[in-house]
């Protein structure tokens, strides 16, 4: 279920989302998901060679997404710990995802991670 959507700027959104669910007994997991995907644009790259390898192996968009939980909440508190993770998601997440350079770092950051992870496949094969 949709909680919220957070618009960033640039056209960028975060869409909040609760994903809370039974524990045990009369306790629950409440879990909120927050994601953005972020379309890879030729000017967070070096080059346009760089660009078309990045939507070749990454695809036209990133996800960036962070989990906000808390186990073993009784159940007349499931609003409460909901209210209290989206507070502070935005309290310290919003201005951070907010500025000018968080999409064209971590776009550029998950392509790194992929050659990363590409290469170590690699070293392991040989």
């Amino acid at each position: 279920m949709i909680i919220e959507t957070i618009p960033l700027g640039a056209g960028h959104v975060i869409t909040l989302t609760d994903q809370t669910c039974h524990y045990f007994g009369g306790y629950y997991h409440v879990k909120l998901l927050a994601y953005c995907d972020i379309p890879l644009e030729q000017s967070y790259f070096k080059n346009a060679e760089e660009f078309s390898a990045a939507v070749d192996k990454l695809g036209t968009a990133v996800r960036f997404e962070r989990v906000l939980e808390k186990m073993a909440v009784p159940e007349a508190e499931i609003v409460l710990v909901r209210n209290q993770l989206t507070n502070s998601f935005h309290a310290t997440s919003i201005a951070y995802l907010s500025l000018p350079g968080f999409a064209p770092g971590f776009v550029r950051s998950e392509y790194q991670k992929f050659i990363k992870k590409a290469q170590q496949k690699q070293m392991a094969r040989a």
